[in-house]
């Protein structure tokens, strides 16, 4: 055999390794995040995002009319500041982890702290920061 004849079943072989590979694991929620930024805004994005009355929905309003995209930004694009996260204890005794997200948002900063609760994420302050 020559050369192309056996490149000719390598690739035959390569290829119909690549579709049993594909088919066998592309149902699996695989990634490869080992930052702990992005761990935190993984982990905070898969919950079910829930956001306080007040002053973060006026401002959230503001910033692009109540668009859903605006919550998933901060979760898929902001950056986290440790340096200022904290442990937050409610009333009733449960403590909760509180994040400050930064976001870059058409042009404008905004900042909102996030707690990671046990079954959701919540949107507890969103603040515009001034340039």
């Amino acid at each position: 055999m020559n050369f192309w004849q056996r490149f000719s079943w390598f690739a035959v072989g390569l290829g119909l390794g690549t579709l049993l590979v594909i088919f066998l694991f592309s149902d699996r929620d695989f990634q490869c995040t080992y930052l702990p930024n992005n761990r935190v805004l993984v982990d905070l994005h898969d919950q079910p995002v829930y956001y306080v009355e007040g002053a973060a929905v006026e401002v959230w309003a503001h910033a692009c009319a109540g668009d859903s995209a605006f919550l998933e930004a901060f979760l898929m694009r902001g950056e986290i500041d440790f340096s200022e996260a904290r442990v937050t204890t409610r009333e009733e005794g449960l403590q909760y982890s509180s994040y400050p997200i930064t976001l870059e948002w058409q042009d404008e900063s905004y900042q909102g702290w996030w707690e990671r609760r046990s079954d959701s994420a919540v949107l507890v302050r969103l603040e515009r920061l001034l340039p």
